[in-house]
């Protein structure tokens, strides 16, 4: 009997050291990601063939759930303030993330999980972003970056008498207003149209400064800033140069075939835009610096939400899929561009070549540009102001206002809804 209650007690011990090891292994298997992660995004990031190879690497699944850009954001905010539905990695759009990091309780601090090492590793303007202003707090692992350029027709501006070779372009047209004035001889000589609309004008010019409309206090300042200033006085006077058709529609394209616009300002991205709307104007296109420097559209970041609770999991998987190499990888296979400078040497990068441009250092342009972008600190109402602002300037273009009406009326939105 005695025998048979100590082999019982055994048992029971052994039982008990079992379940504590296989619980252990299995909080083991979860902190180190042995799983599956769930990552929200919109199309466009190239990350299917990568999560592929992470999951037979490592074996964890990366269950990628794509919706459109705006469902993406929309969903990710529902979820925060629910307290539930978030995923373990989601995208966010550089114009959404002043807003998320007003709420960065509700994110993981990838600084906690080993976000120091990423320091250096991306373009200063993306650190900045992803961080608060006391570098204490990372919301993010930057992904790609919209470095901005200037494309332009050959054939239109030598129709026009304008230069054509790229470094004499860049350097007549250094600055906005001489961009207008070039515009205004191509509508003269040709009678063809600069841009498409004002508005792609007025963000291009905005987007080349730091200060926009907030200052980080989140105090409104478009109303006197003179970046913003100066953007609206050139793009609301600009009509005669625009065409007033909205980038993308399947007017701009049409457009584009029937050679009637002569730039588009351009990340690297919309190049393929101008490629599938107007493929027979191949050969007539030329790259070049934009007035003043460069501008950033497009550009994302990988949060984890404080949901998630598999924190390092998701931070292991999203700081390897951005990682330099992972990036060109990405790159090399038509994505977006990478934000990781250590990378902007490799032969992908400087010997890219397009034959539907006329330009072999397509790749290096790029990269100048991607160092030359300014961090703007966007704010958390950004997005709905900055759709004050163009909606305003499309009422100028379309004749319903004078730049001055268009001005006031805008503004006192604004202001408006900063109150509500």
């Amino acid at each position: 009997m005695k025998k048979y209650l100590l082999l019982l007690f055994f048992g029971v011990v052994v039982s008990l050291f079992l379940a504590a090891c296989n619980e252990e292994s299995s909080s083991d298997r979860n902190e180190s990601g042995n799983n599956e992660l769930t990552l929200w995004a919109w199309p466009g990031f190239g990350l299917d063939e990568l999560a592929q190879e992470y999951e037979e690497d490592t074996g964890v699944k990366i269950n990628i759930q794509e919706a459109d850009y705006g469902d993406v954001h929309q969903n990710l905010i529902t979820a925060l303030a629910s307290g539930s539905g978030a995923p373990d990695i989601s995208a966010v759009d550089q114009g959404y993330l002043d807003r998320m990091k007003e709420n960065q309780n509700q994110f993981h601090n990838l600084l906690d999980l080993g976000g120091e090492e990423l320091e250096g590793v991306y373009l200063e303007s993306k650190w900045e972003q992803a961080t608060n202003a006391d570098q204490d707090f990372l919301i993010g692992v930057p992904t790609d970056v919209g470095p901005m350029v200037m494309a332009y027709r050959e054939d239109i501006f030598e129709e026009a008498g304008l230069p054509t070779d790229p470094e004499e372009v860049a350097e007549e047209i250094d600055d906005w207003e001489k961009y207008v004035e070039a515009g205004r001889q191509v509508k003269e000589e040709t009678g063809k149209f600069m841009i498409n609309r004002t508005s792609d004008l007025y963000l291009a010019i905005l987007e080349q400064s730091a200060e926009q409309y907030f200052t980080p206090d989140e105090e409104f300042i478009g109303d006197e800033s003179s970046q913003n200033l100066r953007a609206w006085e050139i793009a609301a006077n600009a009509g005669d140069i625009s065409m007033n058709l909205e980038r993308d529609s399947a007017e701009w394209g049409t457009a584009l075939a029937d050679d009637q616009i002569a730039t588009v300002l351009l990340p690297p991205w919309m190049l393929q835009n101008i490629k599938n709307a107007a493929p027979d104007t191949a050969g007539n296109w030329n790259i070049t610096f934009m007035p003043e420097g460069s501008g950033n559209f497009g550009g994302s970041f990988l949060t984890i939400p404080k949901q998630s609770d598999q924190p390092q999991a998701a931070y292991d998987f999203a700081s390897w899929v951005m990682a330099p190499e992972q990036q060109l990888r990405i790159f090399k296979n038509s994505g977006p561009f990478p934000s990781t400078p250590e990378v902007y040497d490799d032969p992908a990068i400087q010997e890219l070549e397009d034959d539907f441009v006329n330009n072999n250092n397509l790749g290096a342009i790029y990269a100048e540009a991607a160092e030359e972008i300014v961090a703007g600190y966007k704010g958390t109402m950004h997005d709905p102001v900055n759709e004050l602002f163009q909606d305003g300037l499309t009422s100028i273009e379309d004749g319903d206002t004078t730049p001055e009406q268009a001005w006031e009326s805008v503004i006192e939105e604004v202001n408006r809804q900063l109150d509500r």
